[in-house]
Formats: C-alpha cells, sequence, structure tokens
C-alpha cells in the first residue's frame, strides 16, 4: 500500500484520494503487523523477518489506467491476506 500511496502522491500523477486511501491503507497493516508481532512475542514465539521483494513502483496501465489497475492490485492484495489468515487459524 505504501508503494501505491507514493505513485499516486507524485506530482505527475496527483491523485490525492487514493494517495491518502493509500496512506491509511499501508498505516493501518503496519498496525496489524505490529499487533501480530507483539502477540507473538507475548506468547512465547519469535517473530522472524523476511527479505520483502521490493514492490512495484509504477502503476500505470494503458488499458485500465492507473486508478482502476491500482484499485485491482489492492483487492487481490487484501484476498490474499485473508486467505493466509484464514489458514493460520485452521
Amino acid at each position: 500500500y505504501h508503494a501505491l500511496f507514493a505513485y499516486f502522491d507524485r506530482d505527475n500523477v496527483a491523485l490525492r484520494g487514493l494517495a491518502k486511501l493509500f496512506k491509511e491503507s499501508s498505516e493501518e497493516e503496519r498496525e496489524h503487523a505490529e499487533k501480530l508481532m507483539k502477540y507473538q512475542n507475548k506468547r512465547g514465539g519469535r517473530v522472524k523477518l523476511q527479505p520483502i521483494v521490493m514492490p512495484l513502483s509504477e502503476f500505470d496501465h494503458e488499458e485500465k489506467g492507473d486508478a482502476l489497475y491500482a484499485m485491482e492490485l489492492a483487492l487481490s492484495l487484501e484476498k490474499l491476506v485473508n486467505e493466509k489468515l484464514l489458514h493460520l487459524h485452521s
């Protein structure tokens, strides 16, 4: 989400509403990650951080446009996170 925020906040893209949405989403997901790490530590687990693949920095899409493409990416990410959380609880 933070890469999407940075893209839409650029002066040549300047979609401030989308930039705000993705910045807030980034902050919310970071809070969730921190809560999960705190809980894991509290319960005697150990947090093991893995390398992060560098995210895309360009989101322009010739057919769909950058806003629709970014929203589709965000939806895919939400679905993936939901699947991972469901698997965690099963």
